[in-house]
């Protein structure tokens, strides 16, 4: 048997696919890995610790920047209309100068594993794949939850897997919903999660304080697109997070509390730093691009999110979670409907100060709503990529 993996981003979705790979490899399946990480400006990378057992396929050669998936382009006037249709046109052009080299590099394996049927470049992946009717395998890349704009026929999860593996009830209701049959969607937990040693982490957030210099636990900011889900222009989610800096600094300054940003690697860092520099609370801001994830929570006081995945990681942490609200959108996600994290908006000061005074938790009922079989998801994933390949 021959699995192949594609992947688009050489950090999140390889920390999902190489637990899987390697249970895998342990069964004597064969495993490719084809990688468009340079399509969004980033690095291909091989899976840590497969080097010798599978093989890794660069589609592209690096691109200078990555193409936007959003920044800022409305649907509500002529001109907004008129750039869709450029960029839409720009990506089907995109597309089919990749195709051939991508779908032969999958031709030959059995099935064949995405995280994500909806956006490009998966969605015209999807649609190759099943005009030769190979099966493919959705792996949940973050959480769930409707976007503005988005037509059900081509919501993530509606794409024709054979299997969706979803990290929990709560996401396994969200596919139900849109995959055509239930008996597609497994339960199978998130394989990110399955290696996560709490001291090794905090030994690396208290390495991370000391190489920043900071002599205190920041407040941690961790930025996500929203502005590519639709939710707001790029530059209405800088204006977000500067308002949010300057509405916080009164109580920043009481507590003597610095601010890290972690970014997406989709987001413009320079914007970030000439926002924050532009907010009061300029001087107590430290933006990043690099480095662990998990060590950055772990270094944290508290956490920020507007809608982001990161959450998850921060309640496993036990780092108390704000949830700031994204204006005509409110609150996203269940982070604060499920209270598990403190409502926020901005120039609202009396929820930062509950969320630094909050005594840092671990929600288990939530996480198992959310990340069913922590430490067993990576083999739960290969039971369902056999599966795929064997109905």
């Amino acid at each position: 048997m021959r699995a192949a993996f594609v992947y688009t981003n050489p950090g999140h979705h390889l920390e999902l696919m190489t637990p899987v790979m390697t249970e895998l490899v342990a069964r004597g399946v064969a495993c490719r890995v084809v990688s468009l990480a340079e399509l969004r400006g980033l690095s291909t990378r091989p899976p840590p610790g497969l080097l010798d057992a599978v093989e890794v396929i660069r589609i592209l050669p690096r691109l200078r920047r990555a193409p936007s998936a959003g920044r800022g382009i409305g649907t509500g006037d002529k001109a907004g209309r008129l750039a869709l249709r450029i960029r839409a046109a720009a990506r089907r052009a995109a597309w089919l100068t990749m195709a051939p080299r991508v779908l032969a590099a999958l031709a030959d394996h059995d099935v064949v594993v995405v995280p994500n049927d909806a956006a490009f470049p998966y969605d015209e992946l999807v649609r190759g794949l099943a005009r030769r009717r190979q099966p493919f395998v959705l792996l949940q890349e973050g959480i769930r939850f409707p976007l503005p704009g988005v037509e059900p026929a081509s919501a993530y999860g509606a794409g024709g897997a054979r299997r969706i593996c979803a990290w929990g009830e709560a996401s396994a209701a969200y596919f139900r919903d849109r995959a055509g049959s239930a008996d597609t969607v497994r339960i199978t937990g998130s394989p990110r999660f399955d290696r996560l040693d709490l001291a090794a982490t905090q030994a690396a957030g208290r390495q991370l304080l000391a190489d920043l210099g900071l002599g205190r636990p920041p407040l941690v900011f961790l930025s996500n697109p929203i502005d590519d889900q639709g939710f707001c222009s790029t530059a209405a989610k800088l204006d977000l997070f500067e308002n949010f800096l300057t509405g916080a600094a009164p109580v920043l300054d009481r507590t003597d509390t610095p601010v890290l940003v972690r970014l997406h690697p989709r987001e413009d860092a320079a914007g970030f730093r000439a926002a924050a520099r532009r907010s009061a609370a300029g001087s107590r801001a430290v933006v990043v691009e690099q480095g662990s994830l998990h060590a950055t929570l772990a270094s944290a006081r508290a956490a920020v999110v507007v809608a982001s995945t990161v959450g998850l990681d921060a309640l496993i942490l036990g780092i108390p979670l704000g949830v700031l609200a994204v204006p005509g959108h409110g609150h996203l996600f269940d982070y604060a409907t499920r209270g598990v994290a403190i409502p926020l908006e901005v120039g609202q000061p009396a929820g930062l100060e509950a969320l630094l005074a909050a005594p840092g938790r671990i929600p288990d009922d939530y996480l198992d709503l959310h990340l069913a079989g922590r430490g067993r998801a990576g083999a739960r994933v290969a039971d369902a990529v056999i599966e795929a390949a064997r109905s």
